[in-house]
């Protein structure tokens, strides 16, 4: 058992980038068999699995990881990793003690906030990404990226007094990602008018419906790109995108690579 110290980790550190303000962007590749005993880390940080997959065992928890899988890591969490596949690759955003402090965070409570959260994982891209950019605005373009991750938080807070209603709509969604509902057909499974939906959609979900379905597909299809090898067109069928070309757009937006791109990564 052993603690690895800032910006380490057990596989080989293939790119890092630290800001000013405390966070650190550490691209991670396995390649071989690593250390499968107990460790720990010195920071907490967020790791957004890329390709490959590991098992994860924690103190009361086991973790079956795979490509798109996002975790959170306490600092001086023990855990360890075994069955590795390789070659395996993750993201990792480091998070030092003092930024927390500095948003009056607690860990758990950045835990919260990024855990089962698909607009954290564009984030986390888009992070990535501008550490390949690496240019004069990239320190404050993560700070400003950051903030938007942290201020996720917000949301997990308010999901907390949504109504009835709106938790069986985000369960229904979450179900039908592949889909494409409407309005009429949503406010059928609900039994709820399809105005009053439209209404307060916006306010519970902080988008379009439009918006939030674009964005639960592009977080499977992550998964989808990196895991199983399929083209391109296929993925983009399989997550319920009309065309290539739209899923190209829309994944773009969201993570900030083009799918090819990220195919390869």
């Amino acid at each position: 058992m052993y603690e690895l110290v800032k910006e380490e980790y057990l596989g080989n550190t293939k790119r890092s980038y630290h800001n000013a303000q405390g966070i650190s962007v550490v691209e991670t590749e396995y390649k071989q068999k690593v250390f499968e005993g107990w460790h720990s880390h010195e920071n907490a940080h967020i790791t957004l699995f890329m390709k490959g997959g590991t098992l994860e065992k924690r103190k009361n928890t086991y973790h079956t990881v795979s490509p798109g899988k996002l975790l959170f890591y306490h600092s001086d969490e023990l855990h360890l990793n075994y069955e590795t596949q390789f070659p395996s690759n993750n993201i990792n955003i480091e998070i030092e003690p003092a930024i927390l402090t500095e948003y009056n965070f607690t860990e758990s409570m950045f835990e919260q906030a990024v855990i089962d959260n698909n607009k954290a994982k564009f984030l986390i891209l888009k992070m990535y990404k501008e550490c390949l950019v690496n240019d004069h605005f990239t320190n404050d373009t993560i700070s400003m990226l950051f903030s938007q991750l942290s201020g996720q938080l917000d949301r997990k807070e308010r999901a907390l007094h949504f109504p009835q209603w709106i938790k069986h709509l985000y369960e229904l969604l979450n179900d039908c990602w592949d889909e494409n509902p409407g309005l009429h057909d949503l406010a059928g499974e609900l039994n709820v008018n399809h105005i009053t939906i439209s209404k307060h959609f916006p306010k519970y979900f902080g988008c379009t419906l439009g918006e939030y379905m674009r964005r639960l597909k592009i977080d499977h299809s992550i998964g989808l790109i990196r895991e199983h090898g399929q083209s391109l067109t296929e993925v983009a069928l399989q997550c319920g995108f009309a065309d290539q070309s739209h899923f190209i757009r829309i994944f773009k937006e969201q993570t900030g690579f083009l799918p090819k791109q990220f195919q390869k990564m």
